[in-house]
């Protein structure tokens, strides 16, 4: 019977797989020394090879190689029907996976699968090769995983030790020569990841970034780099940049000039998947390289990122220096970019647009909802950047003088609390000091028997209970005096980005960015009354929003 079944399986098919961790084991695992074997062995049984199946460079604990996958496929569509591995751990380190294709699926395409270090033969089911098979996939995942161990832990040692672990370095840099292989600045691929963070910092979107870059047909990082390197590589590009690639970018610590490694991990040795760490299991050694970005521009960008803002295009493809930061006042709806056709006298066929803000949710539902909030993108601008520009002024005039007025507008305490509350501080730090010395002092009398035991154990107590209640209250005063110096750099902030806009003519999207934080609208009193209307202006760093 076996030999009838040996006559009739002639069309042979050879697997070989080496991944990286199998390089270190030497020539013996090598992709040649298996062809050799296979090639030697389906010779002398006087089978015809078909075809040969290599994955170099492939683990063994998925199936997700490309040509296993081509190889199944031929076994399964009857172009081969013997398979060949130099052993087990060749065709997978998977015990459930392996087990699966050898006990199931090959017999039920009448497959002969071969494992020869192992002596494994399907078309002898009685051997010891096959008794043995089961235990041989559990050693061989039982390896994977502990190579996998020992591979994390030498990795986590090189990223502590300050070792650039990565194959490319980020676009703008290069690896270096030196021991550790840390980032070099690369121009000009530098200058345009500078051009990308100042572009963010003044409002300009990922997705308009790239739209930029593409009209300007600067290389995407991949391309770059190849170029560069004059290299290619077989990763599927369009060759266009994309939104993905400007957050990427947007986001990587190491443009500060920090190295931040260990920041994404695989689910586990069988599940290659990549998530993210958390940032407390990440390894953080900052000022390690040249920085590209300051920490200033970067700041900007995540405070564009939080702002409340998004914007919106107009017709002509333009974001107003407003847009997005306006809500209405009543229903807390944000208000709404429109327009208005105009006719400038019977003669003059032209149509002309008047843009003008309105509440969102009155344009979307009318009076049901709300109240008409129409105002004109003329007059608010000019509304705003007059505001602006008087505060502006008054720091120009008396910068001193601005700066009492700003801290009344940031300070939730008043100036006679804060300064109870330094010298409250510094009572309680001196009363804390001065426990600690009776503290000592009881011990002391208590081994040199001046104090009865019993005193000397009620007047720990007392001096202990009263140490804890005040060092309760230090951590209360030290936030309350925290927040208080927070809100002084704050004004100190406000009054450095006003002086950039002391000369300005026009409102700018970028200006509005830095400088405000939402705007409310009240309602519109009607076109022929003369009602004030309550524009507010609330301003980063020195008004206390209310979330949005």
């Amino acid at each position: 019977m076996k030999s009838k079944q040996l006559q009739q399986n002639k069309k042979a098919g050879t697997y070989l797989r080496l991944s990286k961790d199998d390089e270190k084991a030497g020539d013996s695992l090598s992709i040649e020394n298996q062809r050799l074997i296979l090639q030697k062995y389906v010779a002398e049984q006087g089978w015809e090879l078909v075809d040969e199946y290599v994955d170099d460079g492939y683990s063994g604990t998925n199936f997700d190689r490309p040509d296993v996958q081509r190889l199944l496929e031929d076994a399964k569509n009857g172009r081969i029907d013997i398979i060949i591995v130099k052993d087990l751990s060749r065709f997978g380190r998977n015990y459930i996976q392996v087990g699966q294709y050898v006990d199931y699926i090959f017999p039920m395409y009448n497959i002969r699968f071969i494992a020869l270090s192992d002596n494994v033969d399907t078309a002898d089911t009685n051997s010891s090769g096959m008794d043995m098979m089961p235990i041989m996939n559990v050693f061989n995942e039982w390896h994977s995983a502990n190579t996998s161990k020992k591979i994390r832990a030498v990795i986590e040692a090189n990223a502590r030790a300050g070792k650039y672990r990565t194959t490319f370095a980020p676009y703008g840099y290069i690896k270096g020569t030196d021991e550790k292989k840390l980032p070099v600045v690369d121009e000009p691929a530098a200058s345009n990841v500078r051009r990308i963070f100042e572009m963010r910092a003044s409002g300009i979107s990922p997705k308009k970034i790239s739209e930029a870059f593409n009209e300007e047909g600067i290389l995407i990082p991949t391309d770059y780099r190849c170029q560069r390197d004059g290299t290619t590589t077989k990763k599927q590009t369009c060759h266009l940049w994309q939104t993905d690639i400007v957050k990427q970018i947007l986001h990587n610590p190491t443009y500060l000039g920090h190295l931040v490694q260990l920041r994404s991990t695989t689910v586990s040795y069988k599940n290659k998947k990549h998530v993210n760490r958390d940032e407390s299991e990440q390894v953080i050694i900052r000022n390690t390289h040249e920085a590209i970005v300051s920490q200033e521009l970067w700041d900007k960008c995540r405070e564009v990122e939080a702002s409340v803002s998004q914007g919106k295009r107009n017709k002509a493809g333009v974001t107003q220096p407003l847009s997005g930061l306006m809500y209405c006042a009543d229903c807390g709806g944000k208000m709404r970019l429109g327009w208005n056709n105009t006719r400038h006298k019977r003669t003059d066929p032209r149509t002309y647009l008047r843009e003008n803000y309105n509440c969102g949710n009155y344009s979307r539902f009318g009076k049901f909802y709300c109240t008409s909030h129409y105002i004109k993108l003329k007059d608010i601008n000019t509304l705003v950047l007059m505001d602006i520009r008087s505060k502006a002024q008054l720091v120009i005039e008396d910068e001193k003088q601005a700066r009492e007025d700003f801290l009344k507008r940031k300070e939730r305490l008043s100036s006679a609390e804060k300064a109870s509350d330094k010298k409250k501080l510094q009572t309680v730090q001196s009363r804390l000091l001065e426990l600690d010395r009776l503290i000592v002092s009881v011990y002391e009398d208590k081994v040199l028997k001046k104090i009865p035991e019993e005193i000397c154990v009620n007047l720990l107590g007392k001096y202990q209970a009263e140490k804890n209640a005040l060092q309760a209250e230090v951590l209360m005063l030290e936030k309350k005096v925290a927040d208080t110096a927070r809100e002084e750099n704050d004004v100190d902030e406000f009054i450095r980005r006003l002086k950039r806009y002391t000369d300005v003519s026009e409102l700018t999207r970028e200006m509005c960015l830095e400088l405000i934080e939402y705007i409310t609208i009240d309602k519109c009193p009607g076109r022929f009354v003369k009602t004030p209307r309550e524009v507010h202006i609330y301003y980063k760093l020195i008004d206390e929003a209310h979330d949005k």
